[in-house]
């Protein structure tokens, strides 16, 4: 495979390799607004049409977008960073194995989620002969990239990661583990639309799940927020691409230490990414529950002690109800008026009031 060098340039192995060796387009900026519509590429190695996004200037992790033909099928493939995929539509089958290991395979649909076991030969297949499948990855693809800075190694290493996947009929059945209350450890999550959840620690009117994924360092959660109702401004670090999957409103969002607010309209299927350590803040207009997917480049899950609910107790990275600019509220409250629902967060202003 061919290697990548860099000549004076500013651009880090994965940049070069993105644009030179994968020749795949990138989407940049804070959004997507429709991933079901975003225009793709052809996409050599996949052997299908792809686009990569690149929201917020991440660097941590990328996401890209494949969709398969009806009928089709990409290419194998194996790689020493880790993925996450989300079935945005069709229906179809994934077959997994390790060489010298009998071959695994799985059916998925649209609203689907599992992770690829690390390093292991992976294969996706359209099961519809008339429509096409498209789904959403994320990765941490830009640090393995940058790290190693080697093709032949990232994508040919032999060794097999028998902690994170060795061959069983059951692996990607729809079970789990409870970690916790909140927490499921599991390799397959069968539809994140229709998912039960629990409720949320700090919010518990806003539903909650938290998946652990094949033995991976990246995780997903799934959240949900009532009509009339809307998140805590919070941050942290890089990586976290949010998908909406039903409802609509907006988020606010801004660089902590400025003033300069951004606003992002969504609706189902809309993706945002914020920007490290950015405060960002979700807003529910509609008059049904807004559900989102949220993947993860990485989460601490040592700092929860198995207890959740006190991990999220203690973050010091948010902006309490009773703290935020008495406007924000004002104006959700104006514009919920404007579409005819009704505000039904007194209560919870009075918890943190109390607090």
């Amino acid at each position: 495979m061919k290697q990548v060098k860099l000549k004076g340039s500013k651009d880090t192995f994965y940049d070069y390799w993105v644009r030179e060796v994968e020749k795949v387009p990138s989407i940049e900026g804070l959004f997507v607004d429709d991933l079901r519509t975003v225009e793709l590429a052809p996409w050599l190695r996949k052997g299908g049409r792809g686009v990569y996004v690149n929201l917020a200037g991440q660097r941590v992790s990328d996401a890209h977008i494949c969709e398969l033909p009806p009928g089709g099928q990409h290419n194998p493939e194996k790689h020493i960073f880790e993925e996450i995929i989300f079935v945005i539509q069709g229906r179809g089958a994934t077959t997994v194995w390790n060489d010298r290991e009998p071959k695994l395979t799985f059916e998925w649909q649209q609203g689907s989620l599992f992770a690829v076991p690390l390093n292991c030969w992976h294969q996706h297949f359209n099961g519809s002969g008339s429509q096409p499948a498209r789904y959403l990855a994320l990765t941490d693809a830009p640090l393995v990239m940058n790290r190693f800075r080697n093709l032949d190694f990232v994508f040919g290493c032999d060794f097999q990661f028998r902690d994170r996947y060795t061959f069983s009929e059951g692996y990607f059945a729809a079970k789990g583990e409870e970690y916790s209350d909140a927490i499921l450890k599991t390799n397959f999550v069968p539809d994140v639309l229709s998912t039960p959840l629990v409720p949320s620690p700090r919010l518990p009117t806003h539903g909650f799940r938290r998946y652990l994924l094949s033995n991976g360092t990246m995780s997903a959660h799934v959240g949900e927020m009532p009509p009339g109702e809307y998140r805590f401004a919070h941050r942290h670090g890089p990586g976290a691409h949010i998908i909406w999957l039903k409802g609509k409103g907006y988020d606010l969002t801004w660089e902590t230490g400025t003033k300069d607010i951004r606003r992002i309209e969504w609706h189902p299927w809309t993706m945002t990414s914020p920007p490290e350590w950015w405060y960002h803040q979700h807003f529910n207009l509609g008059k049904e529950p807004a559900r989102a997917l949220a993947l993860h480049f990485n989460i601490r899950i040592s700092q929860a002690g198995k207890d959740f609910r006190q991990f999220t107790r203690t973050s010091l990275n948010e902006i309490r109800f009773d703290q935020e600019d008495p406007r924000t509220r004002q104006r959700f409250m104006q514009e919920l008026d404007e579409v005819g629902v009704a505000f039904h967060m007194e209560e919870t202003y009075q918890v943190d009031r109390e607090a």
